[in-house]
Protein backbone atom coordinates (compact mmCIF):
# COMPACT_ATOMS: atom_id res chain seq x y z
CA UNK A 1 0.00 0.00 0.00
CA UNK A 2 2.97 2.17 1.04
CA UNK A 3 4.40 1.72 -2.50
CA UNK A 4 0.85 2.36 -3.91
CA UNK A 5 1.00 5.56 -2.85
CA UNK A 6 4.09 6.32 -3.42
CA UNK A 7 3.94 5.19 -6.91
CA UNK A 8 0.72 7.43 -7.70
CA UNK A 9 2.42 10.44 -5.97
CA UNK A 10 5.56 10.21 -8.44
CA UNK A 11 3.43 9.97 -11.14
CA UNK A 12 1.19 12.87 -10.31
CA UNK A 13 4.63 14.73 -10.27
CA UNK A 14 5.92 13.60 -13.46
CA UNK A 15 2.82 14.41 -15.36
CA UNK A 16 2.76 18.38 -13.41
CA UNK A 17 6.50 18.35 -13.92
CA UNK A 18 6.25 17.81 -18.26
CA UNK A 19 3.22 20.22 -18.24
CA UNK A 20 5.17 22.54 -16.82
CA UNK A 21 7.71 22.65 -19.23
CA UNK A 22 5.35 22.19 -21.99
CA UNK A 23 4.26 25.56 -20.90
CA UNK A 24 7.62 27.00 -20.58
CA UNK A 25 8.51 25.77 -24.43
CA UNK A 26 5.61 27.18 -25.33
CA UNK A 27 5.85 30.63 -24.36
CA UNK A 28 9.94 30.18 -25.76
CA UNK A 29 8.68 28.90 -28.91
CA UNK A 30 5.71 29.40 -30.03
CA UNK A 31 4.24 33.22 -28.74
CA UNK A 32 7.03 35.07 -30.85
CA UNK A 33 5.84 33.20 -33.99
CA UNK A 34 2.33 34.79 -33.68
CA UNK A 35 4.17 37.92 -34.25
CA UNK A 36 1.59 40.89 -34.13
CA UNK A 37 -1.28 38.49 -33.71
CA UNK A 38 -3.52 38.24 -30.40
CA UNK A 39 -3.19 35.22 -29.08
CA UNK A 40 -6.40 33.85 -27.95
CA UNK A 41 -5.25 33.23 -24.50
CA UNK A 42 -5.78 29.14 -25.05
CA UNK A 43 -3.49 26.85 -24.22
CA UNK A 44 -3.23 24.00 -26.74
CA UNK A 45 -0.83 21.44 -26.05
CA UNK A 46 -0.02 17.50 -25.37
CA UNK A 47 3.11 15.54 -24.78
CA UNK A 48 3.30 13.40 -27.64
CA UNK A 49 6.02 10.73 -28.89
CA UNK A 50 6.46 9.43 -32.50
CA UNK A 51 3.63 8.15 -34.36
CA UNK A 52 1.22 9.86 -32.45
CA UNK A 53 -1.58 11.62 -33.68
CA UNK A 54 -3.53 14.44 -32.72
CA UNK A 55 -7.00 16.56 -33.61
CA UNK A 56 -7.99 19.84 -31.97
CA UNK A 57 -11.80 21.67 -33.04
CA UNK A 58 -10.99 25.61 -33.60
CA UNK A 59 -13.50 28.10 -34.05
CA UNK A 60 -12.19 30.41 -36.75
CA UNK A 61 -14.88 33.52 -36.98
CA UNK A 62 -15.66 35.52 -40.80
CA UNK A 63 -13.92 38.51 -41.77
CA UNK A 64 -11.34 38.26 -39.01
CA UNK A 65 -7.48 37.17 -39.71
CA UNK A 66 -5.89 34.82 -38.44
CA UNK A 67 -2.45 32.48 -37.59
CA UNK A 68 -2.16 29.35 -36.73
CA UNK A 69 0.70 27.97 -35.12
CA UNK A 70 1.94 24.56 -34.70
CA UNK A 71 5.67 24.47 -32.90
CA UNK A 72 7.11 20.94 -31.48
CA UNK A 73 10.36 20.17 -29.83
CA UNK A 74 13.42 19.10 -32.16
CA UNK A 75 13.50 15.77 -31.20
CA UNK A 76 10.28 14.74 -32.78
CA UNK A 77 11.00 15.18 -35.95
CA UNK A 78 9.67 17.19 -38.71
CA UNK A 79 5.37 17.44 -37.43
CA UNK A 80 2.75 17.75 -40.09
CA UNK A 81 -0.01 19.43 -39.40
CA UNK A 82 -3.09 20.00 -41.55
CA UNK A 83 -6.31 22.53 -41.79
CA UNK A 84 -9.51 20.35 -42.98
CA UNK A 85 -13.87 21.36 -42.40
CA UNK A 86 -15.98 19.45 -40.41
CA UNK A 87 -16.72 17.34 -43.46
CA UNK A 88 -12.82 16.17 -43.23
CA UNK A 89 -12.04 17.93 -46.78
CA UNK A 90 -8.37 19.15 -46.76
CA UNK A 91 -7.28 22.82 -46.58
CA UNK A 92 -3.91 23.18 -46.21
CA UNK A 93 -0.86 21.03 -44.97
CA UNK A 94 2.45 22.14 -44.36
CA UNK A 95 3.94 20.14 -46.89
CA UNK A 96 7.02 22.53 -47.35
CA UNK A 97 7.80 22.41 -43.63
CA UNK A 98 5.87 26.11 -42.51
CA UNK A 99 5.66 26.12 -38.42
CA UNK A 100 2.51 28.66 -39.03
CA UNK A 101 -0.58 29.28 -41.39
CA UNK A 102 -2.45 32.30 -42.20
CA UNK A 103 -6.25 32.89 -43.43
CA UNK A 104 -9.03 34.60 -43.41
CA UNK A 105 -12.73 32.88 -43.87
CA UNK A 106 -15.67 34.68 -45.25
CA UNK A 107 -17.95 32.96 -42.54
CA UNK A 108 -17.73 31.63 -39.32
CA UNK A 109 -17.03 27.94 -39.34
CA UNK A 110 -15.55 25.51 -37.53
CA UNK A 111 -11.80 23.67 -38.60
CA UNK A 112 -9.71 21.12 -37.52
CA UNK A 113 -6.30 21.29 -37.13
CA UNK A 114 -4.49 17.83 -37.80
CA UNK A 115 -1.07 17.04 -36.33
CA UNK A 116 0.98 13.82 -37.00
CA UNK A 117 4.21 12.70 -35.24
CA UNK A 118 6.30 11.16 -37.36
CA UNK A 119 7.72 7.69 -36.71
CA UNK A 120 11.38 7.10 -36.10
CA UNK A 121 13.84 4.29 -36.14
CA UNK A 122 15.52 5.12 -32.87
CA UNK A 123 15.17 2.10 -30.58
CA UNK A 124 14.40 4.68 -27.63
CA UNK A 125 10.92 6.41 -27.51
CA UNK A 126 11.31 10.50 -27.10
CA UNK A 127 8.42 12.51 -26.38
CA UNK A 128 7.83 16.47 -26.83
CA UNK A 129 5.35 19.12 -26.41
CA UNK A 130 3.54 20.53 -29.16
CA UNK A 131 1.58 23.29 -29.12
CA UNK A 132 -1.08 24.89 -31.13
CA UNK A 133 -1.87 28.18 -31.06
CA UNK A 134 -4.33 30.41 -32.30
CA UNK A 135 -4.10 34.64 -33.08
CA UNK A 136 -6.12 36.95 -35.00
CA UNK A 137 -6.19 40.46 -35.66
CA UNK A 138 -9.00 42.75 -37.38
Amino acid sequence: MKYTILLLASLAFFTVEASSQCRAFTKRNCVPVLEDYAQNNNYNAAVLIPGDEAELNMAFYGDVSYRVVVCSHSILGDVEFSLHDQAGNDLWTNANGENHLDLKVATTQQLVVKIKVPLNESLLTHEGCVSIMLGSKD
